[in-house]
């Protein structure tokens, strides 16, 4: 009797009945190749399981997970992760992210304005010693830096955004769905659905940027329709009802959105 290299457990046939290690296994370019077909091959059967209903089908993931039926599809949060990273990535490369320092009155914000800055935030001196010296660095080589930073930030700010939107789906729903991890893989297969539609879009606008616009527009009404009928499916809401929730989770996205970035915004301009 050999023993399992990987866990030193003892084999009866050619796989570990403990790991699951192949005893045959050799190091060898075939070996490689084959592992790389084979993980392929797996997260290409799991993924698109997932992709499909969750970019053509609104709620009946979210349906399936919920009901039980997880071990075809990948877990929401690595959903959420995989289709963030893709979509951002995009938007780096098509350059629709743009940041701009304005003032409360809405013009431009200069290096000339640092001095009436630093004098307004006094209280960030326990954390930034000289504000004004933050704030002139924030403005050097045109705001690049800060651009930079802040994009860095932008999705780490909705990670945080997205488990407080669904506190609020959970407020609104607690009655038919009382638990709020319930609520939150809603509010992930949402915005992973927002994520994979948008890369679609950037995808386009990297081909034809001129009609960003028009983009964006029919990329916000397909998430409102879908937000709409995912709701319908997942929690049996009525028309007027799943309307109404709309509205709110969209003030929510709205406003938990404005505070993060906000944060974020300023712990960009006095780091960069």
């Amino acid at each position: 009797m050999t023993a399992c290299a990987n866990c030193g457990a003892t084999l009866v046939g050619r796989y570990c009945a403990l790991c699951g290690q192949d005893s045959r296994a050799a190091l060898t370019v075939r070996h490689f190749v084959a592992e790389l077909v084979e993980g392929l091959t797996h997260f290409d059967s799991s993924f698109w399981r997932t992709f499909l209903p969750l970019l053509f089908k609104p709620g009946e993931l979210t349906e399936r997970y919920l009901g039980g039926k997880r071990r075809s599809y990948m877990p929401p949060v690595r959903t959420y992760l995989v289709l963030s990273i893709v979509y951002f990535l995009l938007l780096s490369a098509a350059g629709t992210q743009q940041v701009r320092s304005v003032k409360p009155n809405g013009s431009e914000f200069g290096p000339q304005d640092c001095a009436e800055f630093a004098a307004s935030v006094q209280w960030l001196r326990r954390w930034i010693p000289d504000p004004e010296a933050a704030c002139r660095r924030a403005q050097r080589d045109e705001g690049r830096a800060l651009a930079n930073a802040m994009n860095g930030l932008v999705p780490k700010v909705m990670f945080l955004v997205l488990p407080l939107v669904a506190l609020v789906q959970y407020w609104m729903y607690r009655r038919r769905r009382p638990w709020y991890v319930e609520h939150l893989v809603f509010v992930l297969h949402f915005q992973s659905f927002f994520y994979l539609a948008g890369s679609f879009a950037l995808l386009v606008v990297l081909a034809a940027p001129g009609i960003k616009g028009w983009l964006d527009l029919a990329l916000y009404l397909w998430a409102a329709v879908y937000l709409f009928l995912a709701t319908r499916r997942v929690y049996d809401a009525g028309r007027i009802q799943a309307a109404l929730s709309i509205l709110v989770l969209a003030i929510a996205y709205t406003v938990f959105w404005a505070i993060g970035a906000s944060i974020a915004g300023l712990y960009a301009f006095l780091r960069a």
